[in-house]
């Protein structure tokens, strides 16, 4: 290309503006509707009746005679979206002399029911199915209160060689049950 025709094409493209702006004209939807649904979520709160929990633990007594059971009870509250829930032993429930690791209670029973209703002994691995009371309301949770009970034998031999502190740890897993599927 020669000097002539490469300048010449230079003054023409500067001679065109450098934008070009145009009116931009939308047709069709231009505006959308978004809407959000809020639900609170599904609540299950296992506490004691006070809404605290047994940091210092539970001590069980001897109501009865030597060879009576000792017994020792709590007060549950449960608090759940949905009614159902189950309650299972984790492991069995094994209440051990501290200094005698060979002294342990006997038969250790655990036992939970509704207010007004029979109790049911917990299993290990055997889920117990319980229902709470009816929500006061639409949208509102139900609340539930419980009573659980632990009884066991004292290991067999004399007061004085059976005497001492006791401890064990019980495991219990609480669980909501959906039923409306």
């Amino acid at each position: 290309m020669n000097n002539v025709a490469l300048a010449s094409l230079l003054a023409v493209l500067g001679t065109l503006p450098a934008m070009v702006f145009a009116d931009v004209e939308l047709l069709g939807k231009v505006t959308s509707r978004i809407t959000a649904t809020v639900t609170n979520p599904n609540n299950f709160f296992v506490t004691s009746d006070t809404g605290g929990w047994f940091d210092q633990g539970l001590e069980m007594s001897q109501p009865g005679g030597w060879d009576s059971a000792y017994g020792a009870q709590a007060r549950l509250k449960v608090v759940a979206t949905d009614r159902d829930f189950q309650v299972r032993l984790d492991e069995p429930l094994v209440i051990r002399n501290t200094s005698n690791a060979a002294q342990v209670f006997l038969q250790p029973i655990v036992e939970l029911n509704a207010d007004g209703q029979a109790p049911k002994t917990l299993a290990v691995a055997t889920p117990t199915v319980f229902k709470n009371p009816v929500s006061g309301g639409a949208g509102m949770d139900s609340i539930g209160y419980y009573d659980l009970s632990i009884s066991a034998y004292p290991p067999a031999g004399t007061f004085k060689e059976t005497s001492g502190t006791y401890t064990g740890v019980l495991s219990l897993t609480f669980e909501p049950v959906i039923s409306n599927l």
